[in-house]
């Protein structure tokens, strides 16, 4: 895991100094080590401030690296660069199938590291016939992972983005010069606003300008599962071999758990326990809200090792200004749900947790959500598979870019089984008549819950129905008293500007507007706020 950043100038050459504002502005997602490249020159030192001196040297391509040890021996910090010289790659993410693709290296590579993403220069080193953008398009299409990385021939720059879109990246044009990062905070300039690559997407950069390419998507597969059995076991084969994936190379002793009480975070759970895991279970809310009751009750029931973080007023205004500078969001609904996130990856990073899991994406791959029921009994089946699918595409845009955010903030990489390619093919050639059993079915997910039971999850709560997490950890109310009692003028534009913005399965299913005007206006105030004090440049 680590965090990337780098500009492009299609004039003269630039001071590489933007480098280090970026990453210092980032420096939480990568604080281990750190690597620049600088027109063909690569540096690599533990801190940031060793770079000051090169960092005023002027270039016109620059990438710039921060490393949080995770998988592999990475002694040997980002940048990577290919055995001729010609290519150099930054990387974030994990590549799960690396060794298999490592075998399938024809020359004699010099490898330097155990890392994947070395692994990755040299495979487009070998792809590369001098056209860099078709060199990425061939070799993404045969990575499984979660990524996003930027690779020069020092002639161009391409940025690509892993299809299902768990790790973020923003490029930002201003003037002459094309800049890129992991987060938007380090593009924040009051002038321009960042532009996210989508999900499987590509983007060229060379002296012509930029130009945004389709990489690779994930594919929809025909619905062809239609038995019961059938559905259960081929999906248990799928979810076991996604949990393996994201557990090999792992160096850490402990592993964390986003834990809610619910089906998915509990079959999370028991993978992790059936893979010989030592794991803590992290669940954060009001002293009375549903999800705090249901993790104590089923993490006693279990025998799981649970931490939990009471969230109050003081609590909320102590941290709310943080957890905006964190998600980059200001829509209320995104602050309401990050607040929990942010506080169980807090108190994960305290215990030095630096991999969580997380049961993100089952309600989407197999209907859990109850507002499927109303999809179902207006639209019918077919309608509801595509609404799964919209969902699905939809989820880098509602959840993904932010959890990654607020794990991050505290040096913390999360993993989401239930996103794997793999089980998102073979979940989504189930029927969906085997997912609901018709519109009056309250419990949904019918396959992933007989599932569970056979993983190791006991009866009595895999088929316990359990509420949306938004609406289990008691924060609303809070946030809007909270903003009462600030006596800040109702300023509509503010008010405006926030509904705007926000997002999230609630307006897609929901009616009306979320939320209390007051509540915007102090939100979207002390969002504005913290896109101020990144404005100004760190090093001059």
């Amino acid at each position: 895991m680590c965090t990337i950043s780098g500009h492009f100038s299609h004039g003269e050459p630039s001071a590489a100094t933007d480098i280090y504002d970026m990453l210092k502005k980032m420096a939480h997602r990568g604080p281990d080590m750190h690597g620049v490249y600088l027109d063909g020159v690569v540096a690599r030192h533990k801190t940031l401030d060793e770079f000051k001196p090169l960092l005023r040297r002027k270039c016109r391509i620059a990438l710039g690296y921060s490393h949080l040890g995770i998988v592999g021996a990475e002694d040997l910090p980002q940048p990577y660069t290919s055995c001729d010289g010609k290519l150099t790659l930054i990387k974030s993410g994990e590549i799960y199938n690396h060794k298999a693709l490592k075998s399938l290296l024809l020359y004699k590579h010099r490898f330097e590291t155990a890392s994947d993403s070395e692994i990755v220069v040299h495979l487009l080193e070998e792809s590369y016939r001098g056209d860099l953008l078709e060199a990425v398009k061939r070799v993404i299409g045969i990575m499984d992972g979660m990524y996003a990385f930027a690779v020069t021939d020092g002639e161009s720059v391409v940025l690509a983005r892993d299809p299902i879109g768990k790790k973020p990246l923003y490029y930002l044009e201003s003037g002459p010069i094309t800049y890129f990062a992991s987060q938007k905070k380090a593009l924040w300039n009051g002038a321009e606003d960042p532009v996210r690559l989508r999900p499987g997407e590509i983007v060229c950069i060379d002296r012509t300008g930029r130009s945004n390419h389709p990489g690779v998507a994930v594919q929809i597969p025909q619905i062809d599962i239609v038995d019961f059995r059938d559905a259960v076991e081929r999906y248990k084969i799928v979810l076991v071999k996604a949990m393996q994936k994201r557990l090999a190379g792992l160096r850490q002793d402990r592993l964390g758990v986003i834990f809610s009480g619910g089906i998915d975070s509990v079959l999370i759970a028991k993978l992790l326990q059936r893979e010989g895991k030592n794991i803590t279970c992290y669940c954060t809310g009001t002293v009375d809200s549903g999800d705090i009751l249901a993790a104590q009750t089923v993490a006693e029931e279990l025998g799981l090792e649970l931490k939990t973080a009471i969230i109050d007023a003081d609590l909320i205004q102590g941290i709310l200004s943080e957890v905006i500078r964190n998600v980059e969001e200001g829509g209320l609904l995104q602050v309401e749900v990050a607040i929990p996130m942010y506080l169980a990856a807090k108190l994960a990073a305290e215990d030095g947790i630096r991999v969580m899991y997380t049961g993100q994406a089952a309600d989407e791959l197999f209907a859990g959500y109850p507002w499927y029921s109303d999809v179902l009994k207006e639209w019918g089946y077919l309608r509801l598979h595509e609404q799964l699918w919209e969902d699905l595409n939809y989820l880098y845009d509602d959840t993904l870019e932010r959890e990654d955010k607020l794990t991050m903030s505290h040096s913390i990489e999360l993993r989401a089984p239930y996103l794997d390619r793999d089980v998102i093919r073979t979940s989504m050639r189930i029927s969906p008549r085997l997912k609901i059993q018709g519109c009056a079915d309250e419990l949904r997910k019918r396959v992933h819950r007989q599932a569970a039971v056979e993983l190791g999850v006991p009866p009595f709560l895999a088929f316990r129905v359990k509420d949306p997490a938004q609406s289990g950890s008691g924060i609303h109310q809070i946030i809007e008293n909270i903003a009462r009692t600030q006596n800040v003028a109702l300023d509509t534009e503010l008010v405006t500007e926030n509904i705007k913005i926000d997002k999230g399965s609630l307006y897609r299913y929901g009616r009306g507007v979320y939320g209390e005007a007051v509540a915007r206006n102090y939100i979207q105030r002390l969002h504005r706020e913290i896109q101020n004090s990144y404005r100004p440049t760190i090093l001059k």
